[in-house]
């Protein structure tokens, strides 16, 4: 099982590479036209809906002193 250490680690790099990517795709075409104020206006307001979701989620002190007993 020593193969899947190298495979878990290229998809890991492979998943930080797509997220970068579409980081700057999202940035490039939303922030690049006539509805820019519209544009930031929505990705605030879902920044703020997921910072709050995850508040929610880390309500209980449990999940955020120790996250493997959480699970």
């Amino acid at each position: 099982m020593d193969w899947t250490k190298p495979l878990s680690f290229l998809l890991a790099l492979l998943v930080v590479s797509l997220v970068i990517r579409s980081i700057f795709e999202l940035l490039g075409t939303t922030l690049a036209g006539e509805y820019v104020a519209a544009s930031v206006a929505t990705l605030v307001l879902v920044g703020i809906i997921v910072v709050a979701a995850i508040g929610l989620g880390a309500k209980n002190r449990r999940w955020l002193s120790n996250p493997d007993s959480y699970f």
